[in-house]
């Protein structure tokens, strides 16, 4: 019992101690990226984005859907694919976000977020009683800034009028 309470209290002065908290706050926060490389992540996407508080947003309206539940139409506004880009203290650059899919759609992008070493959080119904049915499918991700933006990028390829587009073949 002595000895437990021994080892309890060296554990208590090594995280609580002011020489403790300040060898922690003398650790160098990380480096914020530069507007190049915001500006790099928004070329690969084609969409800008707004930055604020050091987090990166770029919102995607649906607007290509026409969505009908109980109550009526559904306005694009509601319907929201968001990106949020971030520089954790370990110097990676993080992302966290959601699409709004059509139910069609969420295997395909999620098959390209996990392709990209993205975690899918959740997976969830938007609305009640609506048509098309419509979920939201939250991921995260964690890497270098083109990286995280190549995989969104394949993503979205599977939403929308970009899933329609005819698929180009390399010249070879």
């Amino acid at each position: 019992m002595r000895t437990m309470l021994c080892l309890l209290t060296l554990i208590f002065i090594a995280c609580f101690s002011p020489v403790a908290q300040n060898s922690r706050a003398q650790e160098p926060p990380a480096e914020q990226p530069t507007t190049r490389e915001w500006d790099a992540i928004a070329k690969e996407l084609g969409i800008d984005g707004e930055l604020k508080d050091d987090v990166y947003t770029i919102t995607l309206l649906r607007k290509d859907l026409e969505i009908r539940d109980d109550d009526g139409d559904i306005p694009p506004g509601v319907l929201k694919t968001e990106f949020q880009f971030y520089r954790c203290d370990c110097g990676k650059m993080n992302v966290v976000g959601q699409f709004c899919l059509v139910e069609y759609e969420s295997n395909d992008v999620i098959d390209a977020l996990r392709g990209g070493m993205m975690k899918v959080a959740s997976v969830a119904p938007m609305f009640q009683g609506e048509h098309p049915r419509m979920l939201i499918v939250r991921f995260q991700g964690g890497g270098g800034s083109q990286q995280l933006a190549k995989t969104l990028k394949a993503a979205l390829a599977w939403t929308g009028e970009a899933r329609m587009a005819p698929a180009t073949q390399p010249v070879g």
